[in-house]
């Protein structure tokens, strides 16, 4: 085995702790899918865990791209915790902010398209980083290709979390201990004749 292909291969290679976490999350989302508590329906429950890991094991085997590894297995994981009650709280805050325009009788939007650099980890943190501007009202992720981002805002306070780095940091967190300056070169567009 050659030493790229045995650095890849290392690099891939899956931990217990990412397996058990993994597993950990499909078990309790089949519980609660299934919204059944007996004996049957926790067999079934485990059975397909353990298929779809055998599935996942050998569908990791495969590089779909250069320099594809697996990034789940990198995640801090307490901080994952953290973020996903940051992520409910900033949805909740943008959803008064947008439900405030929308019964206002001006109805006061600004919208922009936003485009910026970011600085993320790795591919996974800018998929979390796109997901989680589209679930906050008031934003939606137009498209990511590397590391530049195309975002569309409706208010001001919208992209306010964008701008200043919060967002980004936040996702690079989950990643990596700490995250400088994240966010480079933003541009806002506000007309037609700027979006060339």
């Amino acid at each position: 085995m050659s030493k790229e292909k045995e650095y890849i291969y290392q690099e891939r290679k899956r931990t217990w702790r990412g397996i058990l976490v993994q597993s950990a999350f499909l078990f309790i989302l089949w519980m609660l899918l299934s919204g059944y508590y007996d004996v049957f329906h926790i067999t079934l429950g485990v059975v397909s865990v353990i298929i779809v890991q055998i599935l996942n094991a050998r569908i990791n085997q495969i590089q779909f791209y250069k320099r594809d590894i697996p990034e789940w297995e990198r995640v801090y994981y307490r901080r994952g915790f953290f973020y996903i009650f940051w992520l409910l709280w900033q949805i909740v805050v943008a959803s008064l902010q947008v439900a405030y325009i929308v019964m206002h009788p001006r109805m006061p939007i600004n919208p922009a398209i936003l485009r910026f650099k970011a600085k993320m980890p790795n591919t996974g943190a800018s998929v979390i980083m796109g997901n989680s501007i589209t679930l906050t009202p008031g934003t939606v992720t137009v498209s990511i290709e590397g590391d530049d981002f195309t975002v569309h805002s409706l208010l001001d306070e919208s992209s306010a979390g964008l701008i200043d780095g919060t967002m980004p940091r936040q996702v690079t967190k989950l990643f990596r201990r700490s995250a400088g300056d994240v966010v480079l070169d933003i541009q806002i567009i506000r007309s037609k004749d700027e979006l060339n």
